[in-house]
């Protein structure tokens, strides 16, 4: 999976790209976890280009995104396909996700 990053002043927004699946899965998360260092809070993942994932990528998701052990410093989704949407709601992962509709909603949500 190809992982672009963004820096922005409130965050880092990481552009996922391809299928959230298998060993893709491993290239988000070493992203995930590089742009979450000491020097950034945020961190927002743009799946505008993610057609969809399997159990492996929900897995993921919900382990790095969905934990509440430190609200202020969890990935936030954006842009999510009714495909990743359905998938997410389904295996009932959506409701611990904070996920919003654009890259830009997200970042607005870090300068509260």
């Amino acid at each position: 999976m190809k992982v672009q990053t963004q820096p922005h002043p409130q965050a880092t927004v990481l552009i996922a790209h391809g299928p959230l699946i298998g060993d893709e899965v491993a290239d988000l998360r070493r992203a995930i976890d590089s742009a979450a260092g000491p020097a950034t809070k945020r961190v927002i993942i743009d799946m505008s280009d993610v057609p969809y994932l399997d159990s492996a990528g929900i897995e993921m998701l919900a382990e790095v995104c969905g934990t509440q052990l430190f609200p202020l410093t969890r990935p936030k989704l954006a842009a999510l396909s009714e495909t990743c949407r359905e998938a997410l709601d389904l295996t009932d992962v959506l409701p611990r996700l904070e996920v919003y509709d654009t890259v830009e909603n997200a970042l607005r949500s870090c300068q509260r």
